[in-house]
């Protein structure tokens, strides 16, 4: 049966949006994205311990002294050594905020942190004799993840009883110290719950240590396996699934790793020394070295699958700056950064590449094609290095190789895949980034997008970043859209602003404008849309239109900047262009605003000789005193009066009334939009004689222009389909 792939990305896409949407999967993974400063603090320094270069250990000695390692080692202690009690507050608090994200809830996070810390504490029976600070690291993790979740929706769950809740009145307005009042009953009711749980645990059950009795269980699992080759395997797929709901598989499987896996290099090479044949295959170092390059999942393989078939920028950006810390098998930046975590695309060959990396080498081994691993050899240590050191043979860098090729095969389909996918994600969530831009203006509030915690901030942020480098690196453009005089001759064409994103396509210009003003940076591109517009403009002139005027339209914040006059008489003076065959443009709510540094604005740029145009007139901030005040040259007929124009009445007494308007205070007035022949008819029979629209073409690249205006006889003589609307 064919397998329809329109249905299969349907299908991808919606598996995307319901895992997005479980609670605690999101918060797993959004913790431990927090944890990623600190995974790379310590797995760094545990690479500075460990790199297994006789010379550069030498270096380091003769530098620091004999006792250099005791940096790093101190920087492992403050990250690894309590991972899991920094892996219960980030999970608990990122559980506390997507929880209360969507409800009404006043619960503090950092408080919903600090209960289930304790909770954790707790549980893990510290006044036992047995108890050992290790049980804080990577071999807590998966009791961590389970306390962070439990105890912070127990907790937040008991915050929302109105009953549990201490009313606190205060003189002073402390609302920190009324808040945290309010959150004791509900904090001790937790902390008791987990307390008569370890208690029961520990007078039922006998278990008075949860981490040691689950390590052991996992253990004998493993152990009770009769082949070792299906315990293997096992043990790869479990740390993998794991993974993929964001849990730290290797560490979650620690124990088990420690007790099965890591004492067969000794068994090897005790058989060595005894004159016999190694046995074992899967020893610790065999995992690491064979099968975990670059991390889990042998991220190395994806890594190199996106740099040879990947073709969004940022997606190799970010692969090449994690190609340093996954070739010492450290892949949290790609992991939690593409994300692999709770990614359908991904899942497939996340869980078959290790599995399929781990039958292929066991073979090599057991026809004797590469020698068994018979010396352990740090996690860190990169590839081809570790599988020499590993089986004392270049075959085992060989193997490193031909499992990295392999691997990187398996990913490549999927990195295509995910790119597809991604961008039809990406384009409906940058079409709700517009939408809420739009109620926006509207309602006449500014842009609050970059401000946001949401994912349409976040989507926001990405462009604005992107945005900076596409102005930096010249990848925008001004398309022109001809404007043209009743007997069909183009008198004149209007810039406009396009950006072709590599991931999201054309974006909706208003929403660059926005992000410029909510970034300040909008007169870095608005300084590059004037000088790309008069160079532009000079080239018109040197094909012999010169009689052809540009208009280019600014923001008010242009015109409050105190350098846009002298940045502006710059690029004229640098282009060599006549003032007047340049237009200002602004709108008609930007005149009615009058402020003193706008109005100084206005005048300066009548004073240069440039003249000053008017959008959108007509839109019902109408005031009949600034046309006179600002000596306008142009004013354009708002669209939507005339894209109504043949089936309202009072659209053409608006448009009438404007026309008598501008004849009287000697401009000239331009419509805008039009589109169909009748629209134009009336409103040449209302004495309109300028148009601008669909009807001639829709805004083209400059090349297009030039053909435009050489071949035009005032019909449409482009389709519009290829380009994008004001």
């Amino acid at each position: 049966m064919m397998i329809n792939l329109e249905e299969f990305k349907r299908n991808l896409l919606m598996a995307d949006e319901r895992i997005n949407n479980i609670l605690l999967l999101v918060s797993v993974r959004q913790g431990l994205i927090y944890m990623i400063p600190i995974l790379l603090i310590g797995s760094f320094a545990l690479i500075f311990i460990s790199l297994p270069i006789p010379s550069y250990q030498k270096i380091m000695e003769g530098i620091f002294g004999v006792q250099w390692k005791s940096i790093f080692l101190s920087a492992r202690n403050g990250t690894f050594n309590i991972l899991s009690l920094m892996m219960v507050i980030t999970i608990s608090y990122s559980y506390a905020v997507e929880r209360c994200k969507d409800n009404h809830y006043e619960i503090s996070p950092l408080l919903t942190a600090i209960v289930s810390l304790s909770s954790y504490i707790i549980i893990s029976n510290i006044s036992d004799e047995s108890f050992s600070i290790d049980k804080f690291g990577a071999i807590g993790v998966f009791i961590a993840i389970f306390m962070s979740t439990s105890s912070a929706a127990l907790f937040i769950k008991l915050c929302s009883i109105r009953q549990f809740r201490i009313k606190a009145f205060t003189s002073g307005a402390n609302s920190v110290f009324n808040y945290a009042l309010t959150s004791i009953l509900p904090a001790a009711i937790t902390i008791a719950v987990f307390v008569c749980l370890m208690k029961i645990l520990s007078d039922v059950f006998g278990i008075n240590d949860i981490q040691g009795f689950i390590s052991l269980s996992l253990s004998n699992l493993f152990l009770r396996m009769e082949s070792s080759f299906k315990s293997a395997i096992m043990f790869i797929f479990f740390i993998h699934f794991f993974w993929i709901f964001g849990m730290h598989g290797n560490n979650i499987l620690e124990p088990v790793a420690q007790s099965i896996f890591a004492p067969a290099v000794n068994t090897n090479n005790a058989l060595i020394s005894m004159g016999k044949a190694p046995t074992e295959i899967f020893t610790k170092t065999f995992f690491d070295t064979f099968v975990f390059m670059g991390g889990c999942g042998s991220i190395l393989c994806l890594v190199c699958a996106i740099l040879i078939a990947g073709k969004h920028k940022n997606l190799r950006r970010h692969a090449k700056m994690s190609f340093i810390p996954v070739l010492f098998n450290i892949n949290e930046m790609m992991v939690f950064g593409i994300p692999i975590v709770l990614n359908p695309v991904y899942i497939i060959p996340f869980l078959y590449t290790p599995i399929l990396l781990t039958i292929l080498s066991s073979a090599a081994m057991v026809t004797g094609m590469v020698p068994y691993t018979v010396h352990s050899v740090e996690w860190t240590t990169p590839i081809f290095l570790s599988g020499y050191m590993s089986t004392g043979s270049i075959r085992g860098s060989l193997l490193q190789l031909i499992n990295l090729i392999l691997g990187t095969f398996c990913y490549i389909p999927f990195v295509i895949l995910s790119e597809k996918l991604t961008g039809i994600h990406m384009k409906n969530s940058l079409q709700n980034v517009c939408a809420v831009l739009q109620q926006r203006q509207q309602q006449g509030l500014a842009s609050d997008l970059l401000s946001r915690n949401d994912e349409v901030g976040s989507i926001s942020r990405f462009i604005y970043t992107d945005l900076e480098e596409a102005i930096r690196n010249n990848e925008l453009a001004l398309f022109y859209q001809p404007q043209v005089n009743a007997e069909g001759h183009v008198f004149g064409v209007e810039a406009l602003l396009r950006w072709k994103h590599e991931m999201y396509g054309y974006i909706y210009p208003p929403l660059v404008i926005a992000l410029a003003e909510e970034g300040q940076i909008i007169n870095k591109l608005g300084n590059w849309i004037l000088d790309t517009a008069c160079k532009d403009l000079k080239e018109l002139n040197n094909l012999g239109f010169d009689d052809i005027v540009v208009a280019v339209n600014i923001s008010p914040s242009q015109l409050e900047n105190k350098n846009f006059t002298y940045d502006l008489k710059e690029i004229i003076t640098k282009h060599n262009i006549e003032p007047h065959m340049l237009e200002i443009e602004i709108t008609e709510q930007t005149a009615l605003t009058a402020r003193k540094e706008v109005i100084e604005g206005i005048l300066a740029i009548k004073e240069m000789g440039i003249k000053l145009g008017m959008d959108d007139f007509g839109m019902g901030h109408s005031s009949l005193m600034y046309l006179k005040e600002y000596k306008f040259d142009t004013i354009k007929i708002d669209g939507s009066l005339v894209r109504e124009l043949l089936i309202n009445s009072n659209c053409r007494d608006i448009i009438s009334s404007i026309i008598y308007l501008s004849k009287s205070l000697h401009f000239s007035t331009i419509a805008e939009f039009v589109e169909r022949e009748e629209q134009r008819a009336v409103l040449y029979e209302l004495e309109c004689d300028k148009y601008q629209g669909y009807l001639y073409s829709p805004a083209v690249p400059f090349d297009k222009l030039i053909e435009f205006i050489e071949n035009c006889n005032g019909k449409k003589l482009y389709s519009s389909e290829n380009y994008i609307e004001t």
